[in-house]
């Protein structure tokens, strides 16, 4: 049923140009544009669902960091993959399975983004913080880890602020915001 709620909404929501971000329940429910209790973000225009991070201790808590690692290349268990509260192996690879473990927001594909869809989020202006914060309030003024990859120790990170960086050693450790394709 959640799905099917997701899925209506998607097709009556496609022809609103000015339309774009969508607060989204842990449930897989279109929230009211004021709510604090949104766990996911949907992005119309994309078609993509966002995770949210949170304020709190545990598995999504906002300064979570992950070395970057996808079972064949990258570093599972370095100096810098002990950075977030959740569980001894802080790499991105362990982040995806566990998120989609547990279906956040009714969503069980979640993957880390590719370069060019991270840089949808991205909102220059006055803020320091380059990102829709009514919608990301709990994002880190530093690097978010891509999926795309320059060779096998190196990774392509996106800043959310102004002077950052484009690519990381994988060894090191960054923020993490992952997406699945809505259904």
């Amino acid at each position: 049923m959640k799905h099917k709620l997701l899925a209506i909404f998607l097709i009556l929501a496609a022809p609103v140009a000015s339309a774009q971000l969508f607060k989204v329940s842990n449930q897989g429910a279109i929230l009211d544009e004021s709510s604090q209790e949104h766990r996911c973000v949907l992005d119309d225009r994309s078609k993509l669902v966002w995770e949210v991070k949170l304020n709190q201790t545990g598995l999504q808590n906002t300064l979570n960091t992950y070395t970057w690692f996808d079972g064949k290349t990258g570093t599972q268990n370095g100096d810098y993959s002990h950075n977030c509260h959740w569980i001894k192996l802080c790499n991105t690879q362990a982040y995806v399975k566990a998120i989609n473990n547990l279906q956040l927001c009714q969503q069980t594909q979640w993957r880390l983004p590719t370069e060019s869809e991270l840089r949808t989020l991205l909102v220059y202006g006055d803020n320091d913080l380059l990102i829709n914060q009514s919608f990301f309030n709990n994002t880190q003024l530093k690097s978010y880890w891509s999926s795309d990859q320059l060779d096998d120790d190196i990774a392509i990170d996106v800043p959310f602020f102004y002077g950052g960086s484009k690519s990381a050693d994988k060894s090191f450790d960054a923020y993490v915001r992952l997406v699945s394709d809505a259904h």
